[in-house]
C-alpha cells in the first residue's frame, strides 16, 4: 500500500510558488517515527534538507522512477497525482499561509479514517489526518 503525506494550513493551502509553506521539527519528527521496521521515506531533492541528519538514514532521495508497492512519500511542492496511493496522511497547520495550490483530500475522493492533535515546535496545533481511497 502507497503512501503519500503532506502538510497543509488550515485551508488546505500546500505551496507557493513551487515552495513549502512551512515546517516543524516535531512533525518531521512523527513522519520518521511512523515508519515502520525497515520502511524508507521517500523524499524529493527539496524535501531532503529538512530531516534532520539521524532521520537521513531511513531516506531515500531523489524520488525513485519505479514505484515499490509499500513506498510511504513524502511530497512539499510537487504534484503527487500520478502516483498510486491507498493511503494519504495529512498535517494541517493552525494557521492560514499565502498559497497558489491547495490539496483538499476531500475533493480527490479520499475519506478520512482518523484524526488527532499534536503540538508542534512551531505551530501551536498540528491536525494528524489518515485517508484511505474511496
Amino acid at each position: 500500500m502507497c503512501t503519500g503525506i503532506i502538510a497543509v494550513d488550515e485551508k488546505y493551502g500546500y505551496s507557493l510558488f513551487g515552495r513549502r509553506l512551512s515546517k516543524d521539527r516535531v512533525m518531521l519528527d512523527d513522519i520518521v517515527m511512523g515508519l515502520g521496521e525497515g520502511d524508507n521515506l521517500y523524499v524529493s531533492e527539496y524535501s531532503y534538507d529538512i530531516f534532520p541528519d539521524d532521520a537521513r538514514k531511513k531516506i531515500i532521495c531523489p524520488l525513485p522512477d519505479e514505484i515499490p508497492p509499500d513506498a510511504v512519500f513524502f511530497f512539499e511542492a510537487e504534484d503527487f497525482s500520478s502516483f498510486p496511493l491507498n493511503r494519504l496522511i495529512v498535517y494541517r497547520w493552525n494557521r492560514h499561509y499565502p498559497s497558489d495550490v491547495k490539496y483538499n483530500p476531500y475533493l480527490h475522493g479520499w475519506k478520512r479514517i482518523s484524526s488527532s492533535d499534536f503540538r508542534g515546535n512551531s505551530h501551536e496545533k498540528i491536525t494528524k489526518e489518515v485517508y484511505a481511497k474511496c
